[in-house]
C-alpha cells in the first residue's frame, strides 16, 4: 500500500531511522534550551551538536515539551492528507508533551465542522523504545487503511517493548537531581557504569559494572533471557557513542539475537539528562 490513510504524529523524543522503510511521520520537534537559548530540535540544533555542547562542560541545559500550537499545525497538516491519524508521544514520566498533543487535539476537534478520527496514545517510553512503537504504527499504516489496526498493533508493541541502557558518568542525572551527590560520587571515582531499564514509563535497576564492555554483556544476557531463544527487532540508541553502539550491534550479531536493528542518536530529550556516553537498546520481540 503506497499511500496510506492514516497517517502517524510523533515528538522529536522518539529515536527514528535516517531512512525509512515506511512512509514518514509527522515529527513535532521538543525545545532544547542551552544557555537559555532556546532550539528545536533536530530543526535548527542537530543532535549530534547538542552533545558535542554537553561534551564542552559548559553552560546549562535543558529540555520542554512542544507547544499546543506545534501539535495543532502538525495535526492540521496531517488531516488535509490523511483519513484519520495516531499521535504517538513520549512518556508523561518524562515530559508533558502528551498534554500539549492533547489540548491541541481538544482545540482541533472544536474547530472542525466534521473533524476526522484523530486518536492520542502514550508510548508508555522514549527514545528507541517510543521509535520502534512508532515503526510498528507506520508498518501497520502500510498494510492497512484502518486506524483500529493500526492503533492495535501500536498498543501491542507498547506492551512489548524494552529499553536497557548505561550512563557513561552519573553527573548529570545527579546535576539533575536524579541520584544523591554520595552516589555519582562513588560510581565517578570508581569509573562504574550503571544501567538502567525502562519499561513501561517505569525505571528499574540492573546494577552497576565496571567497565563498559561488563555493561554491554549484561544487557546482552538480559536480552537473551527475555527473549528465551526467539530474536528481536532494535534500536541501538548512543549519546557520541557511536563505537560502543556498534560493540552492541556486534555483540547481538554474535549470539544471533537480531532479525532487524537500526542505530540511531540518542534523543536529547533524554540524552540531556544523561549526558554524553550513554549507550542502550531498545527492543520488541520478533515472534516470525
Amino acid at each position: 500500500m503506497s499511500n496510506p490513510k492514516v497517517g502517524i504524529i510523533v515528538d522529536s523524543a522518539a529515536s527514528l531511522p535516517i531512512d525509512l522503510p515506511f512512509a514518514k511521520p509527522s515529527v513535532v520537534p521538543l525545545t532544547i534550551i542551552i544557555n537559555e537559548t532556546a532550539y528545536l530540535d533536530q530543526v535548527n540544533i542537530s543532535t549530534s551538536d547538542i552533545y558535542k555542547k554537553l561534551k564542552s562542560g559548559s553552560g546549562t541545559f535543558s529540555t520542554s515539551a512542544p507547544s499546543p500550537d506545534q501539535f495543532y499545525k502538525a495535526i492540521v497538516d496531517a488531516a488535509g492528507k490523511f483519513d484519520s491519524i495516531l499521535c504517538i508521544t513520549v512518556s508523561p514520566k518524562f515530559s508533558g508533551t502528551i498534554n500539549s498533543a492533547k489540548v491541541a487535539l481538544d482545540i482541533f476537534m472544536e474547530e472542525q465542522k466534521n473533524p476526522i478520527d484523530v486518536r492520542l496514545m502514550d508510548s508508555g517510553s522514549a527514545a528507541g523504545g517510543e521509535g520502534l512503537i512508532v515503526m510498528e504504527a507506520c508498518k501497520a499504516a502500510m498494510q492497512s487503511d484502518s486506524i483500529d489496526e493500526v492503533e492495535q498493533a501500536a498498543k501491542a508493541a507498547v506492551e512489548k517493548v524494552r529499553l536497557l541502557a548505561y550512563v557513561d558518568t552519573l553527573y548529570y542525572l545527579w546535576k539533575g537531581g536524579r541520584v544523591p551527590g554520595i552516589a555519582y560520587l562513588g560510581a565517578n571515582m570508581l569509573g562504574l557504569k550503571p544501567l538502567f531499564e525502562m519499561r513501561q514509563g517505569e525505571i528499574i535497576r540492573h546494577g552497576i559494572h565496571r567497565s563498559e564492555l561488563d555493561a554491554i554483556d549484561s544487557m546482552t544476557a538480559l536480552i537473551s533471557d527475555h527473549v528465551a531463544g526467539n530474536k528481536i527487532k532494535a534500536c541501538i540508541m548512543h549519546a557520541n557513542a557511536l563505537d560502543q553502539a556498534n560493540q552492541i550491534a556486534e555483540s547481538l550479531k554474535a549470539k544471533s539475537l537480531v532479525v532487524d536493528e537500526y542505530i540511531a542518536e540518542l534523543t536529547p530529550a533524554m540524552g540531556v539528562h544523561t549526558g554524553p556516553g550513554t549507550v542502550g537498546i531498545a527492543f520488541i520481540p520478533y515472534l516470525g
